[in-house]
């Protein structure tokens, strides 16, 4: 008696999606809590060494570039983790993340220094604007990269499977005194010659 396999229901993928969703958002925003930790003892360390810049572009850089670094390195990690161990989609991820994380990130510049000096900070603005594009592209490619890794996992993984099969086989033969059959390296061609 066969059973078949019902669908999902729209409920069921709802609920999934929100799951997905509400993954995304949390990790976005401990990217940026994480990114701040790292970022803060970074950037003292380095400007220890350093000194004093000169240059306001060189000061604006350095700034954005630790400011940022949430952005920039702790959200691609998270996005090559999500790649290699779940199916999520690249693009998808990427924005929903980013703009957690930088929503968080508007809000506490907001809480702390007011509105009205996040408007007024026009080079923020586009440094802000530029970084979480570049940010949110990092960060989709990161996960496209972990998918790849993990279909190349799984190969690899079904390779072993049937080399194993095909040693298992072997010793069966050889303790039934039986010729030990050829494993053929191209088992999936091996089947589409026989359904001809």
């Amino acid at each position: 008696m066969t059973t078949e396999q019902k669908a999902p229901s729209a409920y069921m993928r709802a609920e999934a999606g929100s799951r997905q969703v509400v993954i995304q958002i949390g990790l976005g925003v401990v990217a940026f809590i994480l990114g701040s930790i790292l970022s803060v003892g970074a950037s003292a360390r380095i400007g220890e060494r350093l000194g004093p810049i000169e240059s306001d572009w060189g000061t604006l850089a350095f700034r954005w570039v630790f400011e940022r670094l949430w952005l920039i390195a702790v959200l691609p990690v998270f996005g090559y983790a999500i790649g290699r161990f779940t199916e999520s989609t690249p693009s998808r991820f990427a924005l929903t993340a980013g703009i957690a994380g930088e929503t968080f990130s508007v809000l506490l510049v907001t809480a702390i220094n007011g509105f009205d000096y996040l408007m007024e900070d026009t080079a923020g603005l586009i440094a802000r604007g530029l970084t979480l594009f570049v940010g949110m592209v990092l960060t989709a490619k990161a996960v496209q990269v972990g998918g790849e890794a993990s279909g190349e996992a799984q190969l690899a993984a079904d390779l072993i499977a049937e080399q194993r099969k095909a040693e298992y086989a072997a010793f069966l033969a050889a303790a039934e005194g039986k010729p030990a059959p050829h494993p053929d390296p191209h088992p999936a061609a091996q089947g589409e010659g026989d359904k001809t």
